[in-house]
Parts: structure tokens; C-alpha cells; sequence
């Protein structure tokens, strides 16, 4: 049925895209020719989405970690220039958790076989190992069955 003149309820079902289950950022946005220079373009474009000024990033980041974490230290860390200051992992963690951006964790895991997805998909992943490992156990029965019919 054809969308009607000025119809504002109805959806476009060509426009729809499936949801992210493993968010990341887009792709031309943390190039880098290094994995160093990765993480400082993953900062810096987490920290444009979070919005919020870098001094209160830090002060809650410092308040997070129980340490004194300055905006400058924040800048040193997204500079690709310095590399050689990167960022350590446990402040790397603490960061996307006050930015709550998985996107920042599955950017650095692009190439390998692990993404980060939201929690509340653990016990559809739970689910769908258990019917592979059910659909395995049927398989294994299965054979035996048939083994021990063809036996007799």
C-alpha cells in the first residue's frame, strides 16, 4: 500500500537499517597509520560525541580513578603528535566507562575475532551457544543411534 499525501505515521521500509549491535565510529573518522595513533583518533572522537568540555571529563575521570587527571593530560593523550604519551589501558577503560562508548572499545579491537556489545544481549548470546551445543549433543545422539540400529 503506497504512503498517502502527507502521511507522517507511516515508515519508510527501504530507509530501515538493522541496529548496532557492536557500535563503532565511522570509518574514515580514527584512521591512523599507527595502533598509537589509532587510540589518540579513538579519544579524540569519543570525546567530540560525549559533548561535554574536557576539564569535566577530567575532574570526573580524576574522581573516577582516585587520581589527578588534568584536561592537558586528556590533550596529551589525543595528540597524535605525541605518541609516546598514550594513554595506559586502565585510564583507557575508565574513560569509555565515564563516556559509556563501546565504540571506543571495539575500534580497538577491529581485526581481531572479539567485539564489545551491551550487556543486555548477554542472555540472547547465552541462548543461541546453548542451542548450538544442543544441536550438537542431537547430532552426537544421532550417530550413535544409528551406529548401535546398524550394529544389531
Amino acid at each position: 500500500m503506497a504512503k498517502a499525501r502527507g502521511d507522517k505515521m507511516t515508515g519508510d521500509l527501504l530507509s530501515w537499517e538493522p541496529p548496532k549491535v557492536a557500535p563503532r565510529f565511522e570509518e574514515t573518522r580514527v584512521r591512523a597509520s599507527s595502533l598509537a595513533g589509532k587510540v589518540c583518533r579513538v579519544l579524540s572522537e569519543a570525546l567530540k560525541e560525549d559533548g561535554r568540555s574536557r576539564d569535566a571529563i577530567a575532574e570526573e575521570l580524576s574522581d573516577y580513578l582516585g587520581e589527578d587527571i588534568s584536561s592537558g593530560t586528556i590533550d596529551t593523550w589525543t595528540s597524535e603528535a605525541r605518541e609516546n604519551n598514550n594513554i595506559s589501558a586502565y585510564r583507557f577503560f575508565a574513560l569509555a566507562q565515564i563516556l559509556d562508548s563501546a565504540e571506543m572499545l571495539n575500534e580497538l579491537l577491529m581485526g581481531t575475532c572479539m567485539i564489545v556489545v551491551d550487556q543486555k544481549y548477554q542472555p540472547l548470546i547465552e541462548r543461541e551457544l546453548a542451542l548450538e551445543k544442543k544441536a550438537d549433543l542431537e547430532q552426537f545422539i544421532a550417530s550413535r543411534d544409528k551406529e548401535w540400529r546398524l550394529s544389531k
